[in-house]
């Protein structure tokens, strides 16, 4: 029987190895986990294993391969992925080593096991990165759940700390730096910027939940005014301040959410007029561009109707973009966002997943259940 079946393998391994790797995978996979046969999977030839490997499009799929065994995550390499499409990390449970993501592309939910979560509760996160907390100390550090890789922080006194932005890849850009708001006992609230290597955080003692980071300078948006504060992170003073668009009317801040995205090197304003008491359809989305002026110009904003092959994702409180032009599977001109959804119940907050179409000015939801808590997050393979 052994014999017969390492041979139906091979037979399928010559036939598909140049279009389908992934398939002899799946073999092995199914054949380990349901003990079908003896043999020693970990013993295939490491050129084989490492064949395979490149043949896959989903870190998903990469980590599932790469948790057979030893030898085959050693012979896979995690550095020739290409770009990822977002998925949703669920939220987990304070100290559980595993964590779930919803993929767009499959619809499924994969869960990939993360010892290093243990002790640990995920806060927030950006680019890759997961804000995490200690349990008992209450230390902070990043934590990549792809490769495992880690980031210690220095210690900050802040509490409900939000994840605003985080880059540590010097090939993305080379103004790496991770940027937290949160609450503090005095003032009420702060901004806190840290680069690699140095000792201590740079605090600006102000800030709002709806802020970014963009080329040395801190965005901040006001949350009742809608107007915009820009910091110099070096000098930690008010650059400029930008009033909301003219052309902008009144409306109750309670039917309106706010977001600040970089996106292809553009920061945009995003406005979500929405409420969970509402149909979708009454669900609709502004969006205007940063034009940051010259020397004799201030800032300003300008309505945009069309934001091309980007993809904007919105959490509750950061966002980010990709470029739909390195998929097949998404189109460009979406906004992918956490809507709230009636629970009857005023003290228990859910969310539903959507999409909405700019071009059309439509909004669906997508199918996956509601969700107490959640963020859209971009795979990255960095080591920091």
């Amino acid at each position: 029987m052994k014999k017969e079946f390492q041979v139906r393998v091979r037979a399928t391994t010559l036939r598909h190895s140049a279009q389908s790797p992934l398939r002899l995978f799946l073999i092995a996979r199914r054949c380990r986990l349901t003990r079908i046969s003896p043999m020693d999977w970990s013993a295939l030839p490491p050129e084989l294993l490492h064949l395979i490997s490149t043949k896959f499009s989903s870190i998903s799929d990469l980590i599932n391969f790469r948790s057979v065994c030893n030898t085959w995550r050693a012979s896979a390499s995690v550095s020739h992925l290409p770009p990822q499409i977002p998925c949703f990390l669920l939220q987990p449970n304070p100290g559980a080593t595993t964590l779930q993501f919803y993929s767009l592309t499959s619809g499924k939910t994969h869960t990939v096991s993360v010892p290093t979560c243990r002790d640990q509760t995920v806060l927030d996160s950006s680019n890759g990165y997961l804000l995490m907390r200690h349990l008992e100390n209450h230390d902070l550090s990043l934590l990549n759940p792809v490769n495992n890789s880690e980031v210690s922080l220095p210690f900050l006194r802040i509490r409900e700390p939000k994840l605003v932005w985080a880059c540590l890849d010097p090939v993305q850009t080379d103004d790496y730096v991770v940027c937290i708001f949160g609450n503090a006992s005095t003032p009420s609230k702060l901004s806190a910027f840290w680069r690699p290597g140095e000792v201590n955080w740079t605090i600006i003692n102000k800030g709002s939940r709806k802020s970014c980071y963009y080329k040395g300078m801190y965005l901040d948006l006001a949350t009742i005014s809608k107007s915009l504060a820009i910091y110099d992170v070096a000098t930690q003073t008010l650059r400029d301040a930008v009033l909301p668009p003219r052309s902008e009317g009144t409306f109750s801040p309670s039917a309106v959410v706010a977001h600040l995205v970089v996106s292809a090197d553009q920061v945009f304003r995003v406005l979500q007029h929405d409420s969970k008491y509402l149909p979708m359809h009454w669900c609709h989305f502004e969006i205007h561009r940063l034009e940051f002026g010259t020397d004799k110009k201030k800032p300003f904003w300008v309505k945009v109707s069309n934001i091309g092959d980007q993809i904007l994702f919105l959490n509750l409180v950061n966002g980010f973009s990709i470029s739909a032009s390195c998929f097949e599977e998404v189109r460009g001109n979406f906004i992918y966002f956490m809507r709230e959804w009636d629970t009857g119940f005023d003290n228990l907050n859910s969310y539903v997943l959507a999409r909405y179409d700019i071009e059309a000015g439509t909004a669906e939801v997508l199918p996956f259940p509601p969700v107490t808590c959640g963020r859209w997050f971009l795979p990255s393979l960095w080591y920091a």
